[in-house]
């Protein structure tokens, strides 16, 4: 008897972070267009987030 498991999608394992990120970017910059106040806050923070995000894993690889 054989014990195969379904083979995992490499699509979404390789681009669920960075389709997220474009999701959240996009978002940031339509709410930074049309909102006022604390949204634009929310917009910034919200684009800050690739950013930081690439400097973490950029940081992250370099000391192991």
């Amino acid at each position: 008897m054989s014990t195969q498991t379904k083979p995992r999608s490499n699509f979404w394992f390789v681009w669920r972070m960075p389709l997220l990120l474009a999701a959240l970017t996009l978002f940031a910059l339509i709410i930074a267009l049309v909102k006022t106040g604390v949204w634009h806050w929310a917009a910034w923070a919200a684009l800050a987030t690739p950013i930081v995000v690439g400097l973490w894993y950029s940081f992250v690889r370099r000391s192991r």
